[in-house]
């Protein structure tokens, strides 16, 4: 070769118009059937979707039917619940108080008796002296706390005593009866009589009775007294002298009891 470049000859062949537009047609038409074929696969789709969106609304709805059901079942199952406890409780409230009113009444018919026994007593030892003491003597000596307030200070007791005589002797019984109170301060015995620790102005006991008399008052230890028993002594003319003897703490005890 000479080194020059040899020419050459290019023939181009003119595309046919048919055949373009063949191209163009067969685009169009791939298009339209993957238009359709998309339109075909979605609507399916959508459809199946649906109809399971349906199916579970459908089965929401029926759920929420049976559960409002139950609920509404529950709710009434529960306010049955709640009227038997409260007619329970409010049984339990009745028995309550028809139990504190039979214990209020039989310890009201309790206190009743032994009032009665005591007044029985008290007129047995006077009309019937045989079955108990004949003479005069002491039916009560009793000793409580007296409620402190404006005019009764801290400390201060009440007594109450009671003196019975038969009827078989049928004369007045004059006389005298102290009260004498017998217990330690500062570790010494000392002896307190009425007259010394009566805190009412009722110092002398000075009875003059057929059947009975009955004495009270108030008294209040020294500070530091601490009492051990209480002696009450009856003398009078033409009567055998009487001494009792009472235990403070037994005293004490009954008058709580």
């Amino acid at each position: 070769m000479n080194g020059k470049h040899s020419p050459r000859i290019v023939i181009e062949r003119e595309r046919s118009p048919w055949r373009r537009w063949a191209i163009v047609g067969g685009g169009t038409a791939a298009l339209l059937l993957a238009g359709v074929g998309l339109y075909s696969y979605t609507r399916a789709h959508t459809v199946s979707d649906f109809e399971r969106a349906t199916l579970e609304r459908d089965r929401l709805r029926e759920d929420n039917r049976e559960m409002s059901q139950k609920l509404r079942a529950a709710l009434s199952e529960n306010q049955g619940l709640k009227d038997q406890l409260a007619y329970v409780n409010r049984s339990a409230q009745i028995d309550d108080s028809a139990c504190a009113a039979v214990k209020q009444s039989l310890a009201s018919l309790q206190a009743e008796s032994a009032d009665l026994r005591e007044q029985l007593g008290f007129y047995r030892g006077i009309v019937s002296p045989a079955e108990t003491q004949a003479g005069m003597r002491v039916f009560e000596f009793k000793v409580s706390g007296a409620q402190a307030g404006k005019d009764v200070a801290p400390g201060t007791y009440k007594y109450d005593l009671v003196l019975i005589q038969s009827v078989r002797r049928d004369k007045h019984a004059d006389g005298e009866a102290s009260i004498t109170f017998e217990g330690l301060r500062g570790g010494a015995k000392q002896s307190l009589k009425l007259a010394d620790v009566a805190t009412d102005g009722n110092k002398n006991l000075v009875f003059s009775f057929k059947y009975f008399q009955e004495f009270t008052g108030s008294f209040r230890f020294p500070d530091g007294f601490r009492p051990l028993r209480a002696t009450v002594t009856l003398q009078g003319e033409g009567i055998p002298r009487v001494d009792d003897d009472y235990d403070w703490n037994k005293i004490m005890q009954e008058a709580r009891s």
